[in-house]
């Protein structure tokens, strides 16, 4: 076993000769709106469009469109594109991509992305609504539109003439920032970050449940609660890399994450494919750096082995050495990402009187350990749990904080964890409670939240396998005295759900959700459209920040029966 020291900086980068890689990048034209040449009697290609989730990226955007129109009396006629000469006239193509000079940027999309109005090439009468990544409100740029939806056009952004006041580019630590699609923000102060995320949440339910807006239902959004780290505090990463289907590769492909179009406005590494070729990313821990340069190193000898493109696990597996960090032995059933000697690599951190020993997963199969809070939490690495383990602690205070119901002295309370996963909120709740349910679709979330409530001495905490949307006609314990926590998936909750949630009555429910869109949509459902849903009230909504220096946020919505 091979240790290596705490880490001074959130990452440190991988140097020429030290597993740094140098591939050979061949240059790829992606342009999805590539015309045909005319030929005779050839088939005109057609549009297709899609049927869009209204809380998807492309669903929210919609919205963000209908709102800038709105407020500069912009019918949607005006900014139609002609979408069948594009894909079928090259000369029209040849118009509509091109370079537009002087673009000023007049909001922020939920995906912090620019949004700006340019004049229509075809009718100087008409507008386009163009997308540009990496630029803010109040920028003033150069783009090169390469893109056409019925609607609106993408584009890349290739200078920044004029900066918006909020823009403090000196503050970007990243070497790939400017093309690469994992952060968003890092050119803006993280105060200014957490204000965007609030209007995030703040939008979502302007969009998505406008009849709570009307009606008055909705409390004031609550500020965004900041991530203790900024920097170096993703738990799991999953770089990844293409290989095309019908030709052999002569040259090492790519590893890293996927880019956002073919932006110039600053000098990045990672070549020109459409995967940026990562060697360190700052937003993951020091461990998960160290497993990233270990796998790329890997990978330079192994990709040739390689069929189809394929993705790489990077998760933090965190073990207690009572001692010292020597105790703890790596079997083969427990292997870590491995140096350039074969051993486990590790890095060896003291948190109060604990030594903690970080090692980096690669295995989705391998049983990894979290510490949250004081509590212990084992998972499949390949399994869902979040990857921001500085902000737990608050996360989880906050929920239990609002589980508490008025009641008579003596009188129990209850908790149904709706979708408990490991069993996080059920076990880092259960102190306060008399009892918990926990219910989870996989069998495996259940099989290892019952060995974590184990674990944790938790003795009031059950769990069961089955639908969330099957679980209030089992649940005997009563609604007065019992709350519900919700955390699905990014698509919510579904109507089958949210009726027998409102069929049970529960005295409260905390909503927390990766999307606060599908949130917004849901409790607006809730709210109005089922049988007892007149019954509650949204006392708070607030947003936390699992994510920072990315658009991402997580919103936390309470409710209680009045």
């Amino acid at each position: 076993m091979s240790v290596t020291e705490p880490l001074k900086r959130a990452a440190s980068p991988v140097r020429a000769g030290e597993g740094a890689i140098t591939p050979v990048h061949k240059k790829q034209d992606t342009s999805e709106n590539k015309p045909v040449k005319k030929q005779h009697h050839q088939k005109k290609r057609k549009y297709k469009a899609k049927n869009v989730d209204p809380t998807s990226p492309s669903g929210v955007l919609q919205f963000e469109i209908e709102q800038i129109l709105a407020e500069r009396e912009i019918t949607e006629s005006d900014i139609q594109n002609d979408i069948s000469g594009v894909l079928n006239d090259e000369s029209i193509a040849a118009q509509y991509h091109r370079n537009v000079t002087d673009v000023e940027i007049i909001a922020l999309t939920s995906n912090a992305e620019g949004l700006a109005l340019i004049a229509n090439p075809l009718d100087p009468k008409k507008k386009q609504v163009v997308i540009v990544p990496f630029a803010i409100t109040g920028d003033i740029c150069e783009i090169r539109v390469f893109k056409t939806h019925p609607n609106y056009v993408e584009s890349d952004l290739l200078k920044i003439l004029k900066p918006s006041p909020e823009r403090q580019d000196e503050l970007i630590r990243c070497r790939y920032f400017g093309k690469c699609s994992g952060c968003q923000y890092q050119e803006l102060p993280y105060a200014t970050q957490l204000e965007y995320k609030r209007r995030t949440v703040e939008n979502a339910y302007a969009h998505l449940a406008p009849d709570l807006l009307k009606q008055g239902k909705l409390p004031e959004i609550g500020e965004t609660v900041a991530s203790p780290k900024q920097f170096g505090y993703r738990t799991k990463l999953t770089p990844h890399f293409d290989l095309p289907r019908k030709k052999t590769l002569t040259y090492r492909p790519t590893l890293g994450f996927g880019s956002k179009g073919k932006p110039t406005w600053r000098d990045t590494d990672g070549g020109d494919s459409g995967v940026v070729d990562i060697e360190e990313c700052i937003i993951g821990t020091p461990i998960i750096n160290v497993g990233m340069a270990n796998e790329r190193r890997q990978f330079e000898q192994d990709w040739k082995k390689y069929k189809k493109g394929a993705t790489i696990l990077l998760r933090e597996h965190t073990r207690v050495a009572t001692e010292s960090c020597n105790t703890i032995e790596f079997n083969n059933e427990q292997e870590g990402s491995r140096d350039e000697a074969g051993n486990v690599s590790v890095i060896v951190d003291k948190n109060g009187d604990d030594v903690l020993v970080k090692s980096c997963v690669t295995n989705t199969r391998q049983i990894v350990t979290e510490y949250i809070n004081g509590f212990t939490f084992e998972f499949c690495a390949g399994e869902f749990f979040q990857n921001n383990n500085s902000i737990l602690p608050i996360v989880t205070e906050y929920v239990c904080s609002n589980l508490q119901i008025p009641r008579k002295e003596g009188d129990p309370l209850y908790l149904v964890d709706a979708y408990c996963g490991s069993g996080l909120f059920s076990i880092t709740a259960s102190k306060g409670v008399d009892r918990v349910v926990g219910v989870d679709v996989s069998k495996e979330s259940i099989k290892f939240a019952t060995k974590n409530a184990e674990r944790n001495g938790v003795k009031n905490a059950t769990f069961i396998d089955g639908q969330a949307e099957k679980i209030f006609g089992s649940i005997d314990t009563p609604s007065d005295l019992t709350s519900v926590i919700i955390d699905p998936s990014r698509k919510g909750c579904d109507e089958v759900f949210l009726n027998q949630l409102s069929d049970y009555r529960p005295a409260r429910v905390v909503y927390v959700s990766c999307n606060v869109h599908s949130q917004a949509r849901d409790i607006q459902w809730f709210l109005n459209s089922t049988k007892n849903g007149g019954e509650y009230k949204v006392e708070s909504i607030r947003g936390f920040d699992f994510f920072p220096q990315t658009h991402h946020v997580e919103g936390v919505a309470v409710l209680s029966r009045i």
